[in-house]
């Protein structure tokens, strides 16, 4: 029984799909869409709809184009008292995740959500940041200037 509503869960979300591309032909929203059953803390049922697109989406807008969504979804019957969430990842957003430093590490991670944090309360960000990057320029030069050299040949272990 559990497999038949599993399965049954599958085809609901193909059409829950099926409909929100229609949609977005309908309000010329190009790319791709994708449905995953979600189920909040309480136990009810939801979707979530994740919408890449290469066309720019206004971050102010989004939450307007969810409701509109989600009542077209209703009108149609596809979410069937199930909660809704609309994710969209437009250009600018993938055109970030593309850019995207290959040689991060913990503590550029941890900047970066520090100067967040710190914009966001209102703290200069810029003093603790340069002392950051002092620190770790320093660490730097003294790793280049000590006697340790990383493994860089496997081949030369042979001998």
């Amino acid at each position: 029984m559990q497999f038949i509503q599993r399965f049954l869960s599958a085809g609901d979300l193909r059409r829950t799909r099926a409909a929100s591309l229609h949609i977005m032909r309908h309000v010329r929203l190009e790319g791709r869409a994708e449905c995953v059953a979600t189920r909040d803390s309480e136990g009810r049922q939801g979707v979530l709809l994740v919408v890449q697109t290469s066309q720019h989406i206004p971050f102010e807008s989004r939450e307007e184009i969810q409701h509109y969504f989600r009542r077209k979804l209703t009108e149609l019957g596809e979410l069937r008292d199930r909660t809704f969430r609309l994710l969209i990842q437009d250009a600018g957003e993938l055109s970030l995740s593309v850019r995207a430093r290959s040689d991060s590490s913990s503590a550029r991670i941890a900047a970066v959500i520090a100067a967040a944090n710190f914009v966001a309360s209102g703290h200069a960000p810029d003093i603790q940041l340069e002392g950051m990057r002092q620190r770790m320029t320093e660490r730097r030069q003294t790793r280049e200037d000590s006697d340790f050299a990383p493994l860089t040949d496997i081949g030369a272990l042979a001998d």
